[in-house]
């Protein structure tokens, strides 16, 4: 892989992602406060009605689907590998199970906790993003072109910063567990490459005789 350089560092996204992502949790974070707490207080409200208890269930189910949905989003910025977040089964079951499924399973709780994080990590890396970009608009427009810092320090901080607050409040999530079969490799092929392969040779009366030998 070729070093990169300055023009590298100005040109290939990396710093507007990164610089993004810092910018985007804060305001998805008030986001997520808003819908959960207003669909929260609405299915309370009506939980004398009907209608309030499926709104209940809804409440509960949109908690890990957002937590999720906001695990990949971040990734999909910061083109980051991140793990495969698992969401509560609740297939066949009934109304009533399924709401005591959420209320019951610990990762719908770390998952609201993820939630309600983003507001305090959104403060943290907003307030980062804008102090360092003084120093990294230095670093990367001034200094740079005078091939005086080749390898720009503020770049990297300002990455290592943007994946971190990603990956390690990530850590509360679930992650999907790795199927049973998920390594197994198909040999049938392997197994019939090792079968006898034909041969061919002529007999003393000058015919082609066909034989086997083995691989």
């Amino acid at each position: 892989m070729e070093p990169r350089t300055w023009l590298d560092y100005l040109t290939d996204g990396q710093i507007m992602r990164d610089w993004a992502s810092l910018n985007t949790h804060l305001f998805l974070g008030l986001a997520y406060w808003f819908l959960l707490f207003s669909l929260l207080g609405i299915a309370v409200g009506l939980t004398l009605v009907l209608i309030g208890i499926p709104l209940l269930l809804l409440t509960f189910a949109s908690i890990p689907a957002l937590a999720k949905a906001d695990q990949q989003m971040m990734a999909a910025l910061l083109e980051d590998d991140t793990p495969e977040v698992e969401l509560i089964d609740t297939r066949g079951e009934n109304l009533g199970e399924r709401l005591g499924r959420y209320l019951g399973t610990r990762s719908t709780w770390t998952s609201a906790l993820y939630l309600f994080l983003k507001v305090p990590v959104g403060i943290l890396a907003i307030t980062f993003a804008w102090m360092i970009l003084p120093f990294l608009a230095f670093e990367v427009l001034i200094l740079a072109p005078l091939t005086i810092s080749q390898r720009p320090i503020t770049v990297r901080m300002l990455h290592w910063t943007a994946r971190g607050l990603h990956r390690l409040p990530g850590l509360l999530l679930p992650r999907a567990k790795r199927k049973a079969g998920a390594n197994w490799r198909d040999t049938s092929r392997l197994i019939e490459q090792e079968r006898d392969e034909p041969l061919y040779y002529l007999d003393d009366d000058g015919e082609i005789v066909e034989g086997y030998q083995k691989r």
